[in-house]
């Protein structure tokens, strides 16, 4: 009888060892994930914490192998009773809702820095470091050549911009901001200068309603080391018809994403990105 009780507790004991070193495991594999990703700072962040809260495991181990070891002849003081393995369920939960807390916390701050985070079209902005400039800019006034109206020629503007390094193609995206992000012109280009009319693409000029005042029409350039994951222009681009992406929106949801189908979405797709902004009133 003492030999069976006294088997319980170290019976106990291993189990909890070895949920130890899986959570080891699977702590070790969070933090190569997360840096794989570029968050080791995020990553470690809770990785200590996590292991700290998986220390508990050991700790009840070695509580009862001791308690085990010091039973009576007719072991009495054997924890092995359905109290203790309830315990040890309860902090496996514990244990493996801290886990998958702690990769929430880094896919949130992973998404806030790639994806769809809480920055502003402002802070987008600041973070542009490619130079784009055209001729058919002056004094912050688009040209009346490049409007689709009677004044224009619909002409897709002369566009220059510098070359990136590791860039296989570049996305060039022309938006009324005025006008709640209409679109007007969409286009994927191998090179980095097209004179007026080029036109790559699908472009519609700037036709502001006449007395609706001066419409700000930015032009975006993002650079890009391949095509997008989940965007590949075929000619249905851009929707004129209605209002479509802003430039931070088309950039953390479309152009960004390498890889669509992991956990988390594989982003670093866009290597830079610039604008050139300018006004035209009808």
């Amino acid at each position: 009888m003492h030999e069976k009780q006294f088997k319980k507790p170290i019976l106990l004991s291993v189990i909890a060892i070895a949920a130890y070193v899986v959570c080891l495991v699977f702590d070790l594999l969070f933090l190569l994930k997360w840096n794989g990703y570029g968050e080791m700072d995020s990553a470690l962040g809770v990785f200590v914490p996590l292991m700290l809260i998986h220390l508990i495991f050991p700790v009840l181990a070695i509580l009862w192998f001791r308690k085990g070891k010091n039973a009576g002849p007719e072991g009495k003081k054997s924890p092995a009773s359905a109290g203790a393995i309830i315990a040890l369920l309860i902090t496996a939960l514990v244990a493996w809702y801290a886990y998958m807390t702690a990769n929430t916390m880094v896919d949130y701050v992973y998404k806030s820095k790639n994806g769809r985070g809480d920055m502003t079209l402002e802070e987008f902005r600041t973070k542009a470091a490619l130079t784009v400039t055209s001729a058919d800019l002056h004094d912050g006034a688009w040209d009346a050549a490049i409007t689709n109206t009677s004044r224009g020629e619909n002409c897709s503007p002369q566009l220059s911009f510098d070359a990136v390094e590791g860039a296989s193609y570049y996305v060039i995206y022309m938006v009324d901001e005025t006008a709640n992000n209409w679109v007007h012109w969409y286009a994927e280009v191998p090179g980095t200068e097209f004179s007026r009319g080029a036109n790559p693409g699908s472009y519609v000029g700037p036709y502001p309603p006449r007395g609706s005042g001066p419409h700000t029409y930015t032009i975006y350039v993002y650079a890009l080391s391949g095509p997008p994951g989940i965007l590949k222009y075929d000619g249905t681009y851009p929707e004129f018809d209605r209002p479509w992406l802003g430039a931070d929106a088309l950039w953390s949801g479309v152009l960004n994403i390498k890889d669509n189908t992991k956990h988390p979405i594989l982003y670093g797709n866009v290597l830079a990105y610039g604008y050139i902004e300018g006004t035209y009133e009808s």
